[in-house]
């Protein structure tokens, strides 16, 4: 192996020390084959929104020699670093060191067929207290259309199904999130802007029972995230937005489902994960206001058809409700973003952006009061039994 290749390094990374490390990946890439490091390239790759504890993702790549051969080779380094006091908690829902913990422990390589993660070369501590995450440059698709969220959708619904009925049993390490929405609600309502002042001038019917309507949610919180907590215990990501599923196309299988960015893995109740996926990808605009319901409907389809591929024969209740609630509750952060947008735009009356915001969120908010209702209906059938 080749210790003195050609380097050019495109961030502040201190890529030369590391040549050691990227052989390691290289074996792992490459089954250990006996090659040549020819050469190495270290880009930042520009990701926009990390994690308040992710300090950096980089992309590696060059040449290698394999069997007098040039080669390519390419691996991801993700730098994750400690944050707020909260964080250094292992309950809490954004637990700094959670991701390196999974990639150590061997779950990922424990899932069903349906869900397949990245591969981990190494952890590696660093004196500077951050922690190197070196793994798998995976190359795929992101979802944009109503068919292949349904197919992301039942692809966890067999995933979730192989924990209900037994076939994988659930992992039960501490630092596991067990009560992912609680944390995560707790920290929307002390980041989300107080806008209280300001609703409770709204000059509209309709906005002024969305802030009702949203008060009512905060009081019944607790009771709420408590239902969840009753639900039949599946794994979860939790963070199912657009980028982190990633479409690999095979030439005999079709399809095979990657998922990236374990850091907030979660025991958590069935359902729950699908409202994430269904929530943040409307939260990020992925999903087009024009088709909310159609991918409502078609992802909670496809994901109880998953569930009972797998060969679970549940309530099917349990899971819708599951789903709606656990997407109901993520207006506590967006109904405050909806109020705090129609501020800025008493300032700024014709900002196209905040006004295109605003009507995104306003459907959001109004789906997230639909789909409340419909748990509320589900919750209190249940009370009759």
């Amino acid at each position: 192996m080749r210790l003195n290749p050609v380097i050019q390094n495109n961030t502040g990374l201190p890529i030369q020390n590391k040549i050691e490390q990227i052989i390691a990946c290289i074996h792992s890439i490459h089954e250990n084959a006996a090659v040549e490091l020819v050469s190495v390239t270290c880009d930042d790759i520009g990701y926009k929104t990390p994690n308040f504890t992710t300090s950096g993702i980089f992309r590696l790549h060059g040449l290698v020699k394999l069997d007098n051969e040039l080669k390519p080779w390419c691996a991801i380094l993700k730098i994750i670093k400690p944050d707020t006091a909260e964080k250094d908690n292992a309950e809490h829902h954004n637990y700094w060191r959670r991701e390196a913990l999974v990639f150590e422990s061997g779950i990922l390589r424990e899932f069903p067929d349906s869900v397949y993660a990245a591969e981990h070369y190494l952890v590696e501590e660093q004196q500077d207290g951050t922690v190197w995450l070196w793994m798998e440059y995976v190359e795929g698709e992101y979802a944009n259309t109503v068919e292949q969220f349904a197919y992301i959708a039942r692809q966890l619904g067999r995933f979730n199904g192989a924990y209900l009925t037994g076939l994988r049993p659930l992992p039960d390490q501490e630092w596991i999130c067990r009560a992912w929405l609680k944390s995560w609600t707790t920290a929307s309502r002390m980041y989300a802007p107080n806008m209280e002042d300001y609703a409770s001038r709204v000059s509209t019917e309709e906005d002024r029972h969305t802030w009702t309507w949203y008060q009512e949610i905060l009081r019944n919180l607790d009771a709420a995230i408590d239902s969840l907590q009753q639900l039949p215990r599946v794994l979860a990501h939790q963070d199912l937005s657009q980028m982190n599923m990633l479409l690999v196309q095979q030439e005999a299988n079709g399809n095979r489902l990657v998922l990236i960015d374990w850091q907030f893995m979660s025991l958590s109740g069935i359902g729950e994960d699908l409202g994430k996926l269904y929530g943040v990808n409307l939260s990020l605009g992925i999903i087009p206001p024009d088709q909310y319901i159609r991918f409502q409907t078609s992802v909670y389809d496809a994901y109880l058809e998953g569930l009972r591929e797998a060969g679970w024969r549940g309530n099917a209740q349990l899971a819708r409700y599951g789903f709606c609630l656990s997407m109901a509750l993520r207006s506590v952060w967006e109904v405050p973003q909806y109020f705090s947008v129609m501020a800025q735009l008493e300032n700024e009356p014709r900002n196209a952006k905040l006004q295109e915001r605003l009507n995104r969120l306003s459907g959001i908010v109004s789906i997230q009061k639909q789909m409340a209702l419909e748990a509320d209906a589900l919750q209190r059938s249940w009370a009759r039994l």
